[in-house]
């Protein structure tokens, strides 16, 4: 059946938030199986999925509007609306046309046929009155980018390519983008005028910025391999679609998307990143205040005290130039030096109930954790850390954050969901996640991770509250004087190192962890040999009389001496079993800390990649524009044509631009600093190496000797044993 065949009846404000990108711990879920969470508890607030079906139609136009978000579909799709606005295909602020949407087919190969059958899905065979929305542009990509495929282009299709999705050829766009650019380099001109800083004051129709929104793609696949090993990947050929630069949008809540494709080599200081919309007086009190704020309290295992920039860091690269701090300004905020108090380790446990909740199908486990230092004992279920890992994802993209262990794992086309082995290894994966929170010096201090550990109720009600207001922890914050200053002039150099050593030593842990799991299997195994063999040399000295029968003499020394050699071997099966258990409760979870670890920076990098980037050389491009059109006005005779308020509109939109460049540099910033701290939190996992073998390596020693004392007593009780001398 169909996925778009039917669907349940929308309430009666569901069209006024259609044009919302569903998250997937939305407040408001649309209906309709595209929607649905998979946190749903099945509270049955929401319609019911076997209610009377509303019209195809109508159901149809709804799905259109949601399907397809713009946090959900690549950059390409977000760039082709921007540059189609900018084009004058606009039919409003944020709304593209019938006739703009039919010049996409110009040059992209599809018959007249198809063309027609595109725009009638989309568009449900009506003239739209306020054309097409973002999200029903991006359905329509979408469709055009499956016809060149030459796949099915259908809602179905758009909906099983959700995740992959076609990023189609379209000559028209790139022709616009082109004319765009010319015209800019026609337009612009050298001017001797300074270009002037942002104004003190704001526009009241001015709305602040908004933060952006990450997209879920660590979070998209639960069953997924989290540390994407080798065998899982073996034969497989990934491709990377090759995306072309775009114009990024006027629209406020994308304009500080990233140019796709964008360089990401060095550039020249922007002249309007060194300067805000507040006075001197001002931005140094903000940033003495947050300094204040955003330094951790040292008992709280923080950051620590950086009163001194010279100290701490990553080594001496970390710690500034040579003299220290370059600006030659006391630096207001924490740049190094580690945690400057080790109180008491704090140990989670994390206990699996035997008992299921739900009813039939929906069963599903629960965890007590447990929180000795805190005295908190919390029930929680698997998706309920789900929940918590995505709120960290918002709020601390470039930090490193724990793996969460797979929901379950597809072996030869068969889930082991409910294998009770599965099940321990989930189990202990829970533990490490848990045990790398409260570790963490900014992780463990998170309000929301506090109330994960000790509110005692359920977390469902919350998830709702919580989820739609968690922002970007730098958002809001006023660059501080001297911070960028301070940051080494090779950082970006050590990140580059750090991140290419941290894939190598990822991709070798893993390994060790599978060469581990199969040495413990293994001795496992010689375990249960050295059990037969014993049984058997029992089971020998039931003949040994017959056998030798023509003199029984000597008889009853060599059935002792065999059954001496039968215990001992005994005694060797419960050794032997003995190290795999203490393997595996013990050296293979600290392979696993430190290859979760590793993976963890690895995708902190990975993050920066996606989230880090920013469009300030594009709006300095429509700064200098906007002004060379503000110098023209200014300019103009007297009796000349000027449409009303077009010079207000640009002196709004030039000051828009500045201070978005004051905010994007600001972030950049911050994120070079914290993602700075983290590799130096991260240096501290060398020791835990360190340790792991000293304590593996004295348990190889006991075990061993253990084995040498039980084989030298073997020795001495066959010593008897006759040998017919």
């Amino acid at each position: 059946m169909s996925l778009f065949g039917s669907s349940p009846p929308e309430e009666p404000n569901q069209s006024a938030r259609s044009g919302k990108s569903q998250s997937l711990f939305d407040d408001n879920r649309g209906t309709g199986a595209a929607n649905s969470s998979i946190f749903d508890d099945g509270d049955g607030s929401g319609p019911s999925p076997w209610d009377m079906p509303t019209s195809k139609k109508s159901a149809k136009g709804d799905m259109v509007k949601t399907l397809l978000p713009a946090a959900s579909v690549p950059e390409s799709y977000i760039d082709a609306f921007d540059v189609a606005l900018e084009a004058g295909l606009g039919a409003g602020p944020n709304s593209i046309s019938l006739a703009g949407a039919k010049r996409l087919f110009e040059g992209s190969r599809i018959d007249s046929d198809d063309q027609t059958r595109i725009i009638n899905i989309v568009t449900g065979g009506q003239e739209p009155s306020g054309g097409l929305g973002r999200s029903e542009f991006n359905v329509l990509v979408a469709l055009i980018g499956l016809a060149q495929e030459h796949e099915e282009a259908t809602l179905d299709g758009v909906d099983e390519r959700r995740k992959n999705l076609p990023e189609p050829s379209l000559p028209a766009i790139e022709q616009m983008r082109t004319a765009k650019v010319s015209e800019n380099t026609e337009d612009a001109s050298p001017s001797s005028r300074e270009i002037r800083a942002p104004s003190n004051e704001a526009s009241p129709n001015e709305s602040p910025p908004k933060s952006r929104r990450l997209e879920r793609e660590s979070l998209e696949n639960l069953d997924a391999d989290p540390w994407g090993s080798p065998a899982l990947h073996k034969g497989h050929t990934h491709t990377v679609p090759v995306r072309n630069e775009a114009t990024p949008s006027t629209d406020p809540v994308t304009a500080a998307r990233p140019l796709v494709g964008a360089a990401a080599g060095n550039r020249t200081t922007s002249a309007f990143t060194t300067h805000s919309e507040f006075p001197d007086s001002t931005s140094s009190t903000l940033a003495n205040d947050d300094a204040s704020a955003g330094r951790t309290d040292a008992n709280a295992g923080g950051w620590g005290s950086f009163s001194n920039p010279g100290q701490g860091g990553l080594g001496n690269g970390f710690s500034g130039d040579d003299q220290g701090n370059r600006s030659g300004r006391p630096v207001s905020r924490s740049l190094g030096g580690g945690r400057t108090n080790r109180h008491v380790e704090e140990t989670v446990t994390v206990t699996l109930l035997p008992e299921k909740e739900g009813m039939f199908m929906f069963q599903h486990r629960n965890y007590e954790v447990k929180s000795a230092r805190r005295g908190s004992t919390v029930i929680r279920r698997y998706s309920d850390f789900v929940w918590l890992l995505d709120c960290l994802h918002k709020k601390y993209p470039f930090r490193q954050l724990p793996l969460l262990p797979p929901k379950r794992v597809a072996v030869n086309g068969r889930h082991l969901a409910t294998d009770s082995n599965f099940i321990e290894k989930r189990r202990r994966g829970l533990v490490r996640f848990s045990q790398a929170l409260v570790h963490h010096p900014v992780l463990s201090q998170e309000e929301l991770v506090k109330m994960f550990l000790t509110v005692p109720t359920e977390l469902a009600g919350l998830r709702k509250q919580v989820a739609s207001s968690v922002q970007e922890e730098f958002t809001g914050r006023q660059l501080p004087l001297g911070l960028e200053d301070s940051l080494p002039t090779n950082l970006l150099e050590t990140f580059d190192t750090v991140r290419s050593g941290v894939r190598q030593s990822a991709e070798a842990y893993i390994n060790l962890c599978t060469l581990l799991e199969r040495l413990m299997k293994r001795n496992q195994g010689i375990a249960h040999d050295h059990l037969r063999f014993s049984q058997a040399l029992i089971n020998l000295t039931e003949s040994s009389s017959s056998t030798y029968a023509t003199d029984t003499n000597d008889v009853p020394l060599l059935n002792e001496g065999i059954k001496s050699t039968a215990k001992h071997l005994a005694t060797s099966q419960s050794l032997l079993e003995g190290e795999a258990r203490v393997w595996d409760e013990g050296v293979l979870e600290d392979f696993k800390k430190q290859r979760d670890t590793l993976v963890g920076v690895r995708d902190m990098f990975d993050r920066r990649d996606r989230y880090a980037k920013d469009n300030i050389p594009y709006l300095e491009r429509r700064i200098e524009s906007n002004e060379h059109k503000l110098a023209g006005l200014m300019n103009r005779p007297s009796n000349a044509p000027v449409k009303p308020g077009e010079q207000e509109k640009l002196e709004q939109a030039v000051r828009t631009d500045k201070q978005s460049i004051v905010d994007q540099h600001a972030r950049s910033v911050f994120i070079k600093e914290c993602m700075r701290d983290e590799l130096q939190y991260f240096q501290q996992s060398q020791y835990h190496v360190s340790k792991l073998h000293q304590e593996w390596s004295q348990e190889r020693v006991k075990y061993a000797e253990l084995q040498a004392d039980n084989w030298r007593a073997l020795s001495e009780e066959v010593e008897n044993m006759p040998t017919g001398d």
